[in-house]
């Protein structure tokens, strides 16, 4: 016969009631339940903690990141900027910059049909 548990032990659990007779059915299964229920709790608080260290883990990379892409940005804008400036030199400004809008839209409709036929043959690839 087993000894009873010490107070607040989660490990060590009696076997018998406290008249001395074995546990019954429901209480194992009260246990089992309460065991996993202990058990998702620790999972869901370990899988919490690496979620916030690699949360904080990227946090700089991703403001540089983002920093990155808004000069990204803004040197598109002063390609488009001299485009229109050199083609102005050259014709009237309503026409330069009729033609660099072409331009940006023939690249963009480029760019956009490219990665249409991509993403298909990568979904027929996938199936």
């Amino acid at each position: 016969m087993t000894e009873p548990a010490l107070p607040g032990d989660p490990m060590l659990k009696r076997t018998v009631t406290a008249q001395g007779e074995p546990d019954g059915i429901g209480d194992l299964v009260h246990r089992l339940v309460e065991d996993a229920k202990s058990y998702g709790r620790a999972e869901v608080g370990y899988y919490k903690a690496v979620g916030i260290e690699k949360a904080k883990a990227l946090k700089a990379p991703l403001v540089l990141g983002l920093v990155a892409l808004l000069f990204a940005h803004a040197a598109f804008l002063v390609m488009i900027a001299t485009i229109f400036v050199g083609l102005a030199s050259l014709m009237s400004d309503t026409l330069a910059g009729v033609v660099t809008l072409v331009i940006c839209l023939v690249a963009a409709g480029g760019l956009g049909y490219l990665a249409y036929t991509k993403a298909t043959k990568g979904l027929e690839d996938a199936a």
